[in-house]
């Protein structure tokens, strides 16, 4: 006997192990929710440093200009405030920074400073600590080059 078409139980197994090998792929693809986080502040930081690049903040006469253009707040709440703007993202994790100072700003030369452009350059490294699920993701800043570092 000559067989020229599948049976309805040959169909029917080949159906469940499809549906069990999308399952255990299904379950490889869960979000990094840690990764994407870290990621974004990354990016973020390095926007802040390309805007910063060309734009001087010192005046001719001395003193500086009271523009943040350059400065980035990493605070939880000032992340998601920016980034809810866009794409509606809500962070899940723990940010600690080291040290506390929350508000880094680069100047024309795309070199790090604190919260000011009076000629206070960072003068250590800042680390910026993100935890989820016992897991961390670290971020530092160089001092004068801005260079930054990801420590997964």
């Amino acid at each position: 006997m000559i067989k020229k078409a599948f049976t309805l139980i040959e169909l029917i197994f080949v159906i469940v192990i499809i549906g069990i090998m999308a399952g255990i792929a299904s379950s490889s693809f869960k979000t990094n929710y840690l990764l994407d986080d870290t990621n974004f502040i990354v990016l973020k930081i390095k926007n802040a440093q390309f805007l910063g690049l060309g734009y001087e903040h010192l005046k001719f006469g001395g003193g500086t200009i009271s523009d943040r253009t350059g400065c980035i707040d990493i605070e939880k709440s000032a992340l998601e405030e920016n980034a809810t703007e866009k794409n509606e993202m809500n962070y899940k994790l723990h940010i600690t920074l080291d040290p506390a100072d929350t508000t880094i700003c680069f100047d024309s030369k795309g070199r790090p400073h604190y919260d000011n452009f009076d000629g206070e350059l960072l003068t250590s490294q800042k680390t910026i600590s993100l935890t989820y699920n016992g897991k961390e993701n670290n971020i530092t800043i160089e001092p004068i080059t801005g260079f930054v570092i990801v420590n997964f």
